[in-house]
């Protein structure tokens, strides 16, 4: 996906500050994780660097934009917690090598990821080195907790808020790498970020997800009984944790938004279900299906508040199973 669609607000806001000359020394990219973060801040520093700039930003084909696509290039550092945190020594070292003229310009750039987890010596003396800028320096702090940063190191740079990404962009960026589409739709709908998404697909954890989740839908039309021991013994298998529980509750939500989608005339994305759909058409209207979709903002808010898991899932199921059975 080009970094361009990615966060189209802001990259043109970052394209006017380089046209208009009006770059500033230090930033902070703050949002979700895999919102583009990290793509965009090595992509104003191409931009940065870069010696033939256009409307769209970096040419991405000089010799600088090339050495920081390979990570290669002596003037760009990049800084990344060593352990649980970035220490007073890693900053240090930062400085150091800001003391020196550019190798091949007066320019320099640093890029720190995770800022939020310096340590107070680290971010004191960031502090001053926001506060000294060297020569021709720009600065990219990116952190998805703004709040655990320093008054003082939020007050000296920009703020650039991610917005989460568009579910299409999230889509499209599946399919693109080649994931089958049913996989693409609901990770899109249930995860705005696209490195969360990379990670429910490994170990082919979301396959599994995906295969018992129709499997349960299915079942609770043939043997409504049978679905909801499925649900009480296999769901709290793969379901584990708190984010994954949350997981499954945003899937169910889905399939019911599927069906009001489908009782409307709207477009929907599960297509190969449309037969499934067509079949729970038959035991919920669209209001019917509007409240399981309230019932189940209720089952997060429950889940959040720490409440059982197989608790949540029973008041579920109650609902589901009184609509199943007329």
């Amino acid at each position: 996906m080009s970094v361009l669609t990615l966060q189209p607000r802001l990259t043109s806001l970052i394209q006017k500050v380089f046209s208009n000359d009006k770059l500033a020394h230090a930033y902070i990219f703050s949002g979700e994780p895999g919102v583009g973060k990290e793509e965009i801040a090595f992509w104003m520093a191409k931009q940065f660097f870069c010696k033939h700039q256009n409307e769209s930003g970096p040419c991405d084909d000089c010799n600088e934009c090339k050495r920081i696509n390979s990570l290669n290039h002596p003037d760009l550092h990049v800084v990344e917690p060593e352990g649980q945190s970035i220490k007073i020594d890693q900053i240090r070292s930062l400085q150091k090598e800001f003391f020196y003229k550019g190798v091949e310009s007066d320019k320099k750039c640093y890029i720190i990821k995770h800022v939020d987890k310096m340590t107070v010596q680290a971010a004191n003396s960031l502090l001053k080195f926001l506060e000294e800028p060297n020569g021709q320096t720009l600065a990219i702090l990116i952190t998805e907790n703004k709040h655990r940063i320093i008054k003082t190191i939020l007050s000296r740079a920009q703020m650039y808020q991610f917005d989460p990404l568009k579910e299409e962009n999230v889509l499209s960026a599946f399919v693109n790498e080649g994931i089958e589409r049913e996989i693409s739709f609901l990770l899109s709908r249930t995860t705005k970020s696209i490195l969360n998404g990379k990670q429910l697909l490994e170990e082919d954890w979301f396959f599994k997800v995906r295969d018992l989740f129709f499997h349960t839908l299915q079942q609770f039309l043939e043997n409504p009984y049978g679905a909801i021991i499925t649900i009480q013994t296999e769901w709290p298998n793969l379901f584990t944790d708190k984010d994954k529980q949350q997981l499954s509750l945003k899937l169910l939500s889905l399939w019911f938004n599927e069906i009001v989608n489908i009782s409307l005339k709207r477009d929907i994305g599960l297509n190969d279900k449309n037969a499934l759909l067509e079949a729970y058409q038959h035991h919920f209207t669209v209001f019917e299906a509007a409240d399981m979709m309230e019932l189940l903002i209720e089952a997060s808010g429950m889940l959040r508040s720490n409440a059982n898991y197989l608790m949540v899932l029973e008041h579920i199921c109650h609902s589901w199973l009184e609509y199943i059975k007329r």
